[in-house]
């Protein structure tokens, strides 16, 4: 009777600390951010404050894989999706500039909105075909003027470390705009917070990052010019390596 009493009273003292500290951290950068006119400066403070958030709430995060270089041109990013730490750790994790693809519905929270919009980040309404398109040529337009983008190709929570089907959409923007992707498998946090959780528990979370996939160097006819084939090409080599990196942790 007293471990899981002494259990909910930590667990409750846990909820009110993180909580009150999102809650002074979300303010101080939406306070800072109305400052910050460049998105990469905007990027580079978020990606400090979410390095800082995630060490508060003992979320730590391990890297592996190929390290991408900071001088490394554009790329897109493609890593799963299974909860709400995963922008978060993208931003800790990364540390460089970029814009994520994310759901539209963010700006039309206040705090979150000024943020999202100070980053340059991307949002898409994931019910209308036409937003989709549209997103595709933003990307290609930001991949063009010198920033890599992040896309959570399932779309929406996987709520565990099983796949979704990745949309297109990222895949075809690397190739209209010539660059390569990177896959990275984050393994770990829908144990520390998923839909299912209502806060996020403190925990370990491993980050692996492929190699950049450039068609060129995929098996296959390299000198195809259907764009559909080039888009199974990477999608399913994309596919592959975040597979073979889930359930290590």
């Amino acid at each position: 009777m007293i471990r899981p009493s002494l259990r909910r009273i930590a667990r409750a003292a846990y909820v009110a600390y993180g909580a009150a500290l999102i809650a002074a951290i979300m303010l101080v950068l939406w306070v800072v951010t109305g400052f910050v006119r460049r998105p990469r400066r905007a990027v580079a403070l978020q990606c400090a404050v979410s390095r800082l958030l995630l060490a508060c709430l003992g979320c730590r995060f391990t890297m592996g894989g190929a390290p991408c270089p900071l001088a490394a041109g554009p790329r897109v990013f493609i890593a799963n999706h299974s909860s709400y730490l995963d922008i978060p750790l993208m931003l800790a994790a990364l540390n460089r500039d970029f814009a994520f693809v994310t759901k539209s519905e963010l700006l039309e929270w206040p705090i979150i909105s000024r943020i999202t919009r100070a980053g340059a980040h991307i949002p898409v309404d994931r019910d209308r075909l036409e937003s989709r398109g549209a997103v595709v040529a933003r990307i290609v337009k930001t991949l063009r003027a010198g920033r890599s983008v992040l896309v959570f190709p399932e779309g929406t929570f996987s709520h565990d470390d099983r796949l979704r089907p990745f949309h297109a959409g990222a895949f075809k923007s690397a190739v209209k705009a010539g660059v390569p992707v990177v896959p990275i498998a984050v393994n770990g946090t829908a144990r520390l917070w998923s839909p299912h959780v209502r806060f996020p528990r403190p925990g370990r979370v491993e980050v692996w990052m492929g190699e950049p996939l450039e068609l060129a160097n995929l098996d296959g006819d390299e000198a195809t010019e259907d764009e559909a084939a080039k888009i199974d090409m990477l999608r399913g080599a994309a596919v592959r390596f975040i597979e073979q990196h889930l359930g290590r942790s």
